[in-house]
């Protein structure tokens, strides 16, 4: 047998004996609120090893950090121990196999109203239908919204919106390796598409943004997950979180709408890789044509077209326990052509690939770290190398193109308990996420940006506060503090002069090769948001929020003050 085949077998033994520790294989959504408490454990001390750069998740994955929090219960306060009860309530299947304490709505060995109305409004983890045997696990949620949204200030005067969102979710795994997730849902709204449209979820729906001849709105997610511990290779489309910000993240934010990827992870001890490809989508147009003459219409039909684009990103990370985590990463945009087999090979330099491919494509680099040292507090920072010209190295050229991103997290500040404060400041320099060679190779995706929204020629302050009332109650502020340095255009939209403000658009030979931060029209804004959600019961949640906007433009010497509500009723069954 030769070498190669020596190690191929070996690789293949490898997976299969390493394939049933994880109970669940299926990844829990980023919205989830386990995230927060997992974050909040590693900040204290309690774990560590809780690799977070990059979310979501599999549910067997958490399930290890919830049963090690466990183990160190009494280093928690009260409020924690109901969260790591709840928690533990939720993820019991993926503990310990049993479903002993989850209701299943659509089983009726236990007939009658009273019965059933007692299930509902109980302690116990409810759900539509669930089933288990030693090889396939299936669990069915019903999904509800009811939300009601007024705003108020310049943007809109004074306007009203509603919308009732329904829909389900359907997860489980097969044979204790193949997990499986899917996720729909429909909304039907009536009062001001506007005031809809000012959320920065809400948004990514293109039926809402784009059709206008309905109100409804629809979002959908799914992937199949492939766990054999140390590996695991997914196929999907749901959303990604990559960085380590605790405000927006650098590198992957919830900026754009979902797309879907392939997705490869290899984890050891403190070791960790993952590669994603992923498909984009580039600038949109439409293509005109009439129809043939032996039809009886000579109408002129509209084709939408949008060009073909990818993103290709490996992550490399060590993690030394109590001290701190460092990540190594490349991310590359490319466009206009079919998949490039050359970056779906999870083991190559993206930067050298690109120049075998004729250096057409945009490549990014990324050095961050996060620390473990101080008990209570952890720093963290990043730097995205988009492009860096060493001769011209600490000067103000426009080919010096970079971000990073520094901030800092304490739990229980000032001895006040069940409390999580973090600050961040980002910075992006001129022209940075922007590419010359290629109108599609910009660092987004349907014209909105995949890393921090600020954008390129921005800074911003991030501060966040949250604080946990009792083990139902969550509270949180946020304040941000932004200044963008916007390209001057004229009143037609024409650009009379580029300071690369804008990520869709690169530098050209006419624009001047040195750059000022901040420089072009300076537009200051303030946001700050409160947000309180309260469970009333498991899984039946009310939700309240404000955000105040203020936002001044320097070149127009106006001032523009928004008032944003709202509040909405959840069940997740």
């Amino acid at each position: 047998m030769s070498l190669c085949n020596r190690f191929v077998v070996l690789f293949i033994l490898l997976v299969v004996l390493c394939s049933s520790t994880f109970p669940q294989a299926e990844n829990v959504p980023t919205v989830n609120p386990v995230y927060l408490f997992l974050k909040r454990m590693e900040v204290k001390g309690i774990i560590g090893r809780y690799h977070d750069a990059i979310l979501p998740l599999s549910r067997g994955q958490i399930s290890e950090f919830l049963v090690d929090i466990k183990e160190k219960a009494d280093l928690l306060t009260e409020v924690e121990r109901n969260q790591l009860r709840d928690l533990y309530v939720e993820f019991q299947y993926d503990i310990d196999r049993s479903r002993e304490g989850v209701y299943n709505i659509l089983d009726f060995s236990e007939p009658g109203i009273g019965p059933t109305a007692n299930a509902l409004f109980s302690e116990r983890e409810k759900c539509l239908y669930s089933y288990a045997d030693s090889n396939a696990s299936l669990f069915v949620d019903g999904l509800l919204t009811v939300d009601a949204r007024r705003s108020t200030g310049d943007a809109l005067g004074g306007a009203n919106a509603e919308f009732a969102q329904f829909g389900g979710r359907i997860r489980g795994t097969i044979y204790g390796k193949l997990g499986y997730y899917m996720q729909g849902t429909n909304a039907l709204f009536r009062g001001s598409r506007d005031v809809l449209l000012r959320d920065t979820q809400l948004n990514q729906s293109y039926t809402l943004a784009n059709v206008f001849n309905t109100s409804s709105f629809d979002f959908s997610e799914g992937s199949v997950r492939y766990d054999a511990r140390i590996l695991s290779l997914q196929v999907g489309q749901e959303r990604i979180l990559w960085g380590n910000g605790y405000g927006t993240k650098l590198i992957l934010s919830d900026n754009p709408r979902v797309f879907p990827f392939v997705r490869a992870d290899a984890e050891y001890k403190s070791l960790k890789y993952t590669f994603v490809h992923a498909w984009l989508l580039g600038t949109r147009s439409s293509y005109k044509f009439l129809l043939p003459p032996e039809t009886t219409s000579r109408d002129t039909l509209v084709e939408p077209l949008n060009a073909d684009k990818y993103l290709a990103a490996h992550r490399l990370e060590l993690s030394f326990p109590a001290l701190f985590d460092v990540g190594f990463q490349e991310v590359l945009i490319y466009s206009n052509r079919s998949v490039d087999l050359a970056y779906l090979n999870p083991a190559i330099l993206l930067e050298s690939a690109q120049r075998s491919r004729d250096e057409r494509d945009n490549n990014f680099w990324a050095v961050d770290i996060q620390t473990h040292f101080l008990k209570n507090v952890e720093f963290q920072g990043t730097v995205d190398f988009d492009d860096i010209n060493f001769s011209n190295w600490g000067s103000n050229s426009w080919e010096n193109r970079y971000a990073y991103q520094l901030g800092a997290m304490a739990t229980d500040p000032l001895w006040i308990p069940n409390t999580t404060i973090a600050v961040e400041y980002t910075r992006v320099q001129p022209y940075t996420f922007s590419h010359g060679r290629s109108r599609d190779n910009s660092y987004g995706s349907d014209g909105r940006i995949l890393g921090t929204q600020i954008g390129p020629n921005a800074d911003s302050w991030f501060l966040r506060i949250d604080h946990m009332l009792t083990h139902r109650i969550f509270a949180s502020i946020q304040a941000q503090i932004q200044r963008n340095g916007e390209n001057v255009n004229s009143s037609s939209g024409v650009l009379l002069r580029n300071v690369g403000g804008d990520f869709l658009q690169p530098h050209r030979d006419s624009d001047s090769t040195i750059v000022e931060f901040l420089d072009g029209n300076l537009v200051r804004t303030f946001a700050l948001q409160a947000q309180v959600s309260y469970q009333i019961v498991r899984q039946i949640f009310v939700d309240a929020r404000y955000m105040f906007t203020r936002q001044t433009d320097s070149s127009l010497n106006n001032e523009s003050i928004n008032h944003d509500f709202g509040v909405a009723l959840r069940f997740d069954y």
